[in-house]
C-alpha cells in the first residue's frame, strides 16, 4: 500500500464524502446545546459518469504508464480502513472517481520525481519501513498486516521507495510556503480581529425537561408544568441543582455531570436560552425557559469578560494557518501544471 499518498486519499476521497454519506441523527437529549448549537448543513457529493460494476484491467494511463483494477481497489480498500467504514454503495461512482483522481496525481508526481532526478537511499527506505513496523505491538502483528494486504515485505519496501520519491517531490515544490514574510502575519491579526478574541461568556448549567418536536399543546403543557414543580423544587429545598439535574433532566449528555454545559458565549445557543443565561447574576437560577426542545432550569456560574489575544500568542497559529494556505495554494497549481503536461486516459 501507498502509506504516505493513500492517507491522502483517505482525508480527501472519504474523509468528507463519507461523512456526507453518514446518517446524522440529533435529539435535544442528545446534547445541551443541541438545545442551542446549531449545524451546518453537509456538502452533496457531485453527480459523476457512473463507474462500470466490473472494472478493467486497465482503469487509467498516465503519460503510457497504466493504472491497473487492482491498484485502485487497493487504494479503495485502503481508504475504507482509514475512514473506518465501507463506501456507501449509492456514493460508489463518487468515492470511486474521487479515488482514482488521487491516482492519477500520485503517478504524476512519481513521474516528476524521475524528470528531477530525486532519489531516495535505501536508507530512508529502511527507515521508513521500521517506523511501520513499530507502529504494531508485534512483529507478528506487523506480518498479519501484510498478509491481509496480500503483500509481502519487498513489496512494501518498493510501495514505500514510491512513496518517499513523492513526499520529496512535494516538499521541493512546496518549500517557498515555508517562508514566510513577517508582514504578512501582521497584516493577518490585524484584518480579522474577531478571530483572536474570546467573547463574553457565562459558565452554565440547565435541568432539560424535553419535549417531542410532535407533541401536542397538552404534551407541551405537561412538560411546562412538570419543569416549574422542580424549579421551585430548588429553590425552595435543600436540594442542589446538579443532584435535581442528575435525577430529573433529560439531557443525558450533561445529566450525569449536574447539568453543566461549560462556557457558554454569545450566538451559540436559541435566543430564549442566551437572552434568559445572560441576564442571570453568578449562582442566580432562571424562570423556567421555553426553547424547541423543551423546557430549560438554568443556572449561572461563572461569567468571564470578552478578551483579545495578544499577536505574541497568535503568531504561531497565524504562520501555521498561512502556511497551510500557502502550500494548498502551490499543490493546486503543481499538479494542475504536471496534468496540463501530460497525457492522461480515464477508462471507466
Amino acid at each position: 500500500m501507498n502509506f504516505h499518498f493513500l492517507r491522502i486519499i483517505s482525508v480527501f476521497a472519504l474523509g468528507v464524502s463519507l461523512a456526507a454519506c453518514s446518517d446524522v441523527n440529533t435529539s435535544p437529549e442528545s446534547n445541551d446545546v443541541a438545545a442551542a448549537t446549531t449545524h451546518s448543513d453537509l456538502p452533496a457529493l457531485p453527480t459523476v459518469q457512473p463507474v462500470p460494476a466490473q472494472l478493467p484491467t486497465i482503469v487509467a494511463r498516465v503519460n503510457d504508464v497504466d493504472i491497473h483494477r487492482d491498484e485502485l481497489q487497493k487504494a479503495v480498500r485502503a481508504a475504507e480502513t482509514q475512514a473506518g467504514q465501507m463506501v456507501p454503495p449509492q456514493f460508489r461512482d463518487q468515492i470511486y472517481r474521487k479515488v482514482l483522481d488521487r491516482l492519477v496525481e500520485f503517478h504524476l508526481l512519481l513521474q516528476e520525481a524521475t524528470t528531477r532526478k530525486i532519489a531516495v537511499s535505501p536508507e530512508e527506505v529502511e527507515d521508513e519501513i521500521a517506523r511501520v513496523r513499530n507502529s504494531y505491538p508485534t512483529i507478528e502483528a506487523f506480518e498479519q498486516q501484510l498478509s491481509e494486504w496480500n503483500s509481502t515485505l519487498e513489496a512494501l519496501k518498493e510501495e514505500t521507495r514510491k512513496d518517499l520519491l513523492v513526499a520529496k517531490t512535494i516538499e521541493t515544490e512546496l518549500e517557498p510556503a515555508m517562508t514566510l514574510d513577517e508582514t504578512a502575519i501582521q497584516a493577518f491579526y490585524e484584518q480579522h480581529p474577531g478571530q483572536f478574541s474570546s467573547d463574553e461568556a457565562v459558565q452554565a448549567s440547565h435541568i432539560l425537561i424535553g419535549v417531542e418536536p410532535a407533541s401536542d399543546v397538552a404534551g407541551r403543557q405537561e412538560a411546562r408544568l412538570k419543569a416549574e414543580a422542580l424549579r421551585q423544587q430548588i429553590t425552595s429545598s435543600s436540594e442542589s441543582f446538579s443532584d435535581m439535574a442528575r435525577n430529573h433532566s433529560t439531557d443525558e449528555a450533561t445529566a450525569d455531570n449536574g447539568g453543566l454545559l461549560g462556557f457558554i458565549e454569545r450566538s451559540q445557543t436559541v435566543p430564549a436560552f442566551e437572552e434568559a443565561l445572560f441576564g442571570l447574576q453568578p449562582q442566580e437560577i432562571s424562570e423556567v425557559v421555553e426553547s424547541p426542545f423543551g423546557f430549560h432550569i438554568i443556572k449561572a456560574g461563572e461569567k468571564r469578560d470578552a478578551t483579545a489575544i495578544s499577536y505574541e500568542t497568535a503568531r504561531a497559529q497565524i504562520r501555521e494557518l498561512l502556511i497551510q494556505q500557502e502550500q494548498q495554494s502551490l499543490m493546486a497549481e503543481f499538479l494542475s501544471r504536471l496534468r496540463e503536461s501530460a497525457k492522461v486516459e480515464i477508462l471507466i
